[in-house]
């Protein structure tokens, strides 16, 4: 075996020990009652292969009821349905009060619709729509991750989901609270981060390797990394979300597409990686045919999507990895240096995607880590394949190095001089658009936020809020009869008390998690994360005395005016945005000014528990 070989080993199992170690969950309480959950989950489920276009009605009615058949898998797959079909599942809810979930579906439909049928009312909840049909924001979530949001009653209520898929329908689900949410979206964006980013750094080395050899072996390389990448945002969702949601011909070819293209860059890949057309024989042969069979899936994707359950794709890419195994194991055999390098990769990528197999299969519960092994599998092959393509390189930089000496320490050192210019230069940009950003989210007669830099401010504050689970305080301001102080006084006073309400607000706002901005005109708004309401009215009413005190000297007399101040105060939830805080506080605010102004009225509070 050769000695580079067994560098590459040594790199992929420290990177592969790293990637463990990032993907694993945290071991706490929360994710393990979910996890609990989520596995009983699958034992509940029942399926229904009748068309979609029934309604929720017919289905949960006795027309259908000896139909249903119950999941017996770790894990449901119903299979190739393409005319759609239905999922139920039972939800006990011991307690008084209604209780919440957020159901998570860790796998690519092309949409899902979900209703609650409460069996002692029979009332049906409202539709709750996801998948990579629905456009983001139409999605009950507006996230990458395919999540509904469900509400139980008191009582036994029926979870009815009607799905629509273009490949196989599998289906792990968990049942998750509201607040797990946010951190089940960080965690896959970190995956997904991880794992585009290690391509797009693959893709640049190659495409660069392209341009200075002109060998099209990386070329086709950068095609295969392209094609992996299509995949795993095709299946793992995030290409239907941040890509391609307003192009409904490619969102039902997607998924099988993308499984096609990765097959066949991968058979092209390794034709020219192993040289097989110098080889001959049985192994061009036989890797010509797998490019044929992809090359119609191809094709038939693209022209046909709903026939390609003929063309039994999921069988046919076991066929493949095993012709790529015994294709360079062969050419191993006979000398090929680079063999070995393809060879492990597909191993290990296959060992990776084992996993996923036997969970649709129903062999196994589809995890998360199942599928982000699979993403370790592919990040680790690219890496694999690179540092093979990079030992041709030196084998072949070899003979030419004594010549090329001085051209590399040229071009080595204009890199060094470029570099020193660019990172001058990209500094004075930086601290321009600083600059700029801060003016432009700067009232510049109040100096505090203008609108935009209020809504990235709160954007942020309320995450905080949710993560923290803190209260968060919205207070909306706004000076009494201004337009007749404006009248009467002119702009550079009014101004005047615009100015001093601002310096007013920026005294009560010092902190870290409190922030003060103007919204517009006499209009102003403050941010207060963690403080209860009876704080917050009690610092409401703090500004509202200290701006009754206030005073602008006039030609003939002393201008004093008032404020009056709506507060809303709650935890925030998942559902919970800038606009139901700042409607809670306008409607107070309003309530204050019909109650003869100069006065702090705060929205319904509810009970707040830190």
């Amino acid at each position: 075996m050769p000695h580079p070989l067994l560098r590459a080993y040594a790199v992929l199992a420290w990177m592969l020990v790293i990637c463990a170690g990032l993907s694993a969950p945290p071991a706490t309480a929360s994710h393990n009652v979910a996890h609990d959950e989520s596995r009983l989950l699958a034992a509940k489920l029942q399926y229904l292969t009748v068309p979609s276009s029934e309604t929720f009605a017919a289905v949960a009615g006795p027309e259908f009821a000896g139909q249903w058949q119950r999941n017996e898998r770790p894990t449901l797959n119903i299979g190739y349905q393409p005319n759609g079909a239905w999922v139920r599942f039972p939800v006990i809810n011991p307690s008084a009060e209604r209780l919440r979930r957020m159901l998570l579906v860790d796998w690519g439909f092309g949409r899902i619709e979900a209703r609650v049928l409460h069996l002692a009312s029979g009332q049906w909840s409202v539709s709750a729509l996801t998948g990579d049909e629905i456009p983001p924001s139409q999605r009950a979530v507006v996230s990458p991750i395919q999540a509904l949001p469900l509400t139980f009653s008191p009582g036994t209520s029926e979870v009815y989901l009607r799905l629509n898929a273009y490949q196989p329908m599998v289906l792990p689900m968990r049942l998750l609270d509201p607040t797990q949410l946010a951190l089940e979206e960080r965690d896959s964006n970190l995956r997904m981060g991880a794992f585009f980013g290690a391509m797009l750094v693959m893709v640049l080395y190659s495409l660069s390797l392209y341009i200075f050899t002109r060998d099209r072996s990386y070329l086709i390389y950068c095609g295969y990394l392209m094609g992996g990448a299509f995949y795993v945002s095709a299946v793992f969702g995030y290409g239907p979300y941040f890509l391609w949601w307003d192009q409904s011909w490619l969102v039902v070819r997607a998924s099988v597409l993308s499984v096609s293209i990765g097959f066949l860059s991968a058979a092209l890949f390794e034709r020219e990686l192993l040289n097989l057309k110098a080889e001959g024989g049985w192994l061009l042969g036989l890797v010509h045919l797998v490019i044929g069979y992809w090359i119609l899936a191809v094709l038939v994707s693209l022209v046909a999507p709903q026939a390609i359950g003929y063309l039994h794709v999921e069988h046919s890419g076991s066929l493949t990895c095993a012709a790529g195994l015994a294709i360079a194991m062969e050419s191993w055999r006979r000398g090929n240096s680079l063999a070995p390098y393809f060879l492990f990769a597909w191993v290990g990528l296959m060992a990776t995607t084992l996993g996923i197999t036997l969970s649709m299969g129903g062999i196994l519960a589809m995890t998360n880590e199942i599928r982000t092994a699979q993403l370790i599998g592919f990040i680790l092959e690219f890496l694999l394949l690179s540092i093979a393509l990079a030992d041709r390189i030196n084998r072949e930089r070899a003979s030419r190095m004594q010549a090329q000496r001085a051209l590399l320490a040229m071009r080595d050192e204009t890199n060094l001089q470029l570099e020193a210019r660019v990172a001058t230069r990209t500094q004075q940009l930086e601290q321009a658009n600083l600059e700029l950003k801060r003016q432009s989210h700067t009232d510049a007669l109040t100096g505090l936020s203008n609108r935009r830099g209020f809504d990235e401010r709160f954007a942020a504050a309320l995450e905080r809020a949710r993560a923290e689970a803190a209260p968060l305080a919205f207070l909306m301001l706004d000076i009494d009869h201004f337009k007749r102080i404006n009248d009467r006084f002119g702009h550079s006073y009014s101004d005047e008390c615009l100015a001093q309400v601002g310096r007013t607000l920026s005294s009560f706002s010092r902190r870290d998690n409190e922030f003060a901005a103007r919204l517009g005109g006499e209009e102003f708004a403050a941010v207060f994360i963690g403080m209860l309401p009876a704080q917050a009215l009690a610092i409401a009413e703090q500004i509202r005395e200290t701006v009754a005190g206030l005073e602008v000297s006039t030609a003939d007399e002393r201008l004093r005016f008032t404020i009056s101040i709506g507060v809303a105060v709650w935890v925030p939830d998942a559902l919970d945005d800038k606009l139901s805080f700042s409607k809670a506080a306008d409607e107070a605010l309003y309530k204050a000014k019909a109650m003869g102004r100069n006065r702090v009225c705060s929205a319904p509070i509810e009970p707040v528990t830190v």
